[in-house]
């Protein structure tokens, strides 16, 4: 006989009789479960966080070193370009040679003077500059605007009109920063002196050595090492000349 079932009125029609009892399985995460969960995600975002950092970090880092030695090789190829196109001294567009900065000429760059005036045919002809390619370059040591003590700046003073005719002007470039010692040194041919006169010597030199030591950096890094920059002159005065092809003397 086929079994009868009651509904009470009001009782929804798929509640089961007591009889009728089947297990109930919940479907969900306990409490220990979501913190273990937890703890093993934060513990992955921080080993994250760390190695991104750390990746940023080192980013940065070779990103100003790469900047400061492209800086740096910028500067010395213009000081290079400028000593190779060293010109005879006594023309009419050139000056003399001489370290003595008492003979140099007045400029408006505050700091110390490195070596002489360099009368150079290094300069760029082009449609909108009116001058030859012969300029005349200084260089100094200027203060640095960065305020951090025992450091400046290397500054590059260039005039192209030669023959001005009311008031020479030039123009400052600083091609470094962070500089703590910079200059010139001249070879006679058996060693280097730190100071020279054409007028006196009627000579000129056979080699130019331009030196800079730049700072070591904020982070307490050991200082860079020294450059130097050798030029040999390829041009000469006639009593340069002269004791180059005289023969040596027994």
């Amino acid at each position: 006989m086929p079994s009868s079932r009651l509904f009470l009125p009001g009782a929804p029609r798929s509640a089961r009789p007591s009889g009728d009892v089947t297990p109930v399985r919940n479907s969900g995460f306990t409490l220990i479960e979501v913190l273990l969960a937890t703890a093993i995600s934060a513990v992955v975002i921080v080993a994250i966080q760390a190695v991104f950092f750390n990746a940023l970090r080192l980013r940065n880092t070779t990103s100003e070193r790469t900047e400061a030695d492209l800086a740096l090789h910028r500067a010395l190829d213009i000081v290079e370009r400028d000593l190779t196109g060293l010109m005879l001294p006594g023309g009419t567009l050139s000056g003399t040679l001489q370290t003595d900065l008492s003979l140099g000429l007045m400029s408006t760059v505050a700091g110390e003077k490195l070596g002489p005036d360099f009368y150079t045919a290094s300069g760029r002809i082009d449609a909108w500059t009116p001058f030859a390619e012969v300029q005349r370059v200084s260089y100094y040591l200027s203060p640095s605007n960065l305020g951090s003590g025992g450091t400046g700046d290397l500054v590059r003073s260039v005039s192209r009109n030669l023959l001005p005719a009311l008031e020479d002007t030039s123009e400052e470039v600083i091609l470094l920063q962070n500089i703590t010692l910079a200059g010139f040194e001249f070879f006679d041919g058996y060693e280097w002196t730190q100071t020279w006169d054409s007028t006196t010597s009627a000579t000129v030199p056979t080699a130019i050595r331009f030196f800079l030591q730049r700072a070591p950096s904020e982070d307490g890094a050991a200082a860079p090492e020294p450059v130097e920059l050798v030029v040999p002159v390829l041009v000469a005065l006639p009593a340069t000349a002269a004791a180059t092809l005289a023969p040596a003397t027994p």
